[in-house]
């Protein structure tokens, strides 16, 4: 299983050859932000995470999971505790206003992949010397950045699209010092959701990056990969489904048997909908929504990886409609070896004052 589901020794955090750990240190100090139900989360928990190199929300939420299906929820309780990681800028401070990224994960991964399933973030926002707050939320194992269109076996269907947009959105802007400048960018099925979630949000974010992303849903290969992804996790994220809850792991999954078009149909919808978000689609039928990023978009792949040609194809789309982005290549494959060069070069390209070149590790090029 390939590109969208992200290796899995990375996923779930095993240290491999070449990956440092993140250093010990002091668990950060996370601000005061009050209790509450506010934007639709109930916040149950704000911490330094358990690593101590970032703060840590948990939240319940009608959105994870929703009600929907033939007969009542099967699974108890139906709202799950789901996590989201946010840095703060050392010197943070409620009086000032900050930009905001929102990282999304990828694949057979959750929420804490950028800090220690195989990445380490904080290192990289400090080498990129970026001032602001990103945001890591729980996306789902494959949970395609998607309010699903499909039910489990539970009688359940998780609404990604809804808790990211309507509901955390707002709620970072409700408790953190922002100054509405946001970015959304993401490695791998967090690279898709970064390019979906700016076609269908222009309004919302001012900058797009896509880290070995995949492109466009109507392809075989792709379709697979959701496919093989949901046979496999279903509606899982974070331990929901496994661990604890392993006797309802069968309660995530879709009812039936279907095949690769209709599992992919089960979590974006019928095709009729797609050219509204699927990137390859919104590039050659309504460029103007990439457009209105101002160039202030830019996608990543490393030469050895299967989205390598993906993103080939939609850099060609996009040149043919004038869509002003930048397209760079490494030599490393579907792992961090592409991801963490391209996140540093990611903060100064969307909140620099002057992005011209591409990350400038070594075998790094601009695709013309």
């Amino acid at each position: 299983m390939k590109a969208f589901l992200a290796v899995t020794a990375l996923a779930l955090g095993v240290a491999l050859p070449g990956v440092s750990a993140p250093p010990a240190r002091a668990a950060v100090s996370c601000p005061d932000i009050g209790p509450g139900d506010t934007n639709g989360l109930d916040l149950r928990d704000w911490r330094s995470s358990p690593d101590g190199q970032v703060c840590e929300a948990e939240f319940t939420t009608g959105a994870l999971f929703t009600p929907r299906g033939p007969g009542a929820p099967q699974i108890d309780p139906v709202q799950k505790p789901v996590r989201v990681r946010v840095h703060l800028p050392a010197d943070y401070s409620p009086s000032a206003e900050y930009p905001v990224l929102y990282l999304l994960h990828g694949g057979a991964a959750d929420y804490e992949q950028w800090t220690n399933g195989g990445g380490n973030a904080v290192r990289s926002i400090t080498r990129a010397g970026f001032k602001g707050i990103v945001v890591m939320p729980e996306g789902g194992k494959v949970g395609f950045y998607s309010d699903w269109d499909g039910y489990t076996y539970g009688n359940v269907t998780p609404q990604w699209e809804t808790f990211h947009i309507k509901q955390l959105v707002p709620w970072i802007d409700a408790h953190f010092a922002t100054s509405g400048r946001r970015a959304v960018a993401g490695m791998s099925m967090g690279g898709y959701g970064a390019l979906k979630y700016a076609a269908q949000h222009p309004d919302l974010f001012s900058a797009v990056g896509a880290f070995s992303g995949g492109t466009d849903i109507r392809r075989p290969d792709h379709q697979q990969i959701v496919d093989e992804g949901t046979t496999l996790y279903g509606a899982r994220f974070w331990w929901h489904g496994s661990g604890g809850d392993v006797g309802n792991y069968w309660k995530y999954l879709f009812r039936g048997n279907p095949d690769a078009l209709r599992r992919t149909e089960l979590v974006f919808g019928p095709q009729s909908g797609w050219p509204a978000f699927n990137p390859a689609q919104v590039a050659q039928g309504r460029p103007e929504a990439y457009r209105s990023y101002q160039g202030r978009m830019a996608l990543y792949a490393g030469r050895n990886e299967d989205p390598y040609a993906w993103n080939n194809a939609l850099h060609t789309v996009l040149k043919q409609q004038s869509v002003p982005h930048r397209y760079c290549s490494g030599p490393g494959g579907h792992d961090f070896s592409t991801w963490t060069p391209a996140l540093e070069h990611f903060l100064r390209f969307a909140f620099g004052s002057a992005p011209t070149a591409c990350p400038d590790a070594a075998g790094w090029q601009q695709e013309p």
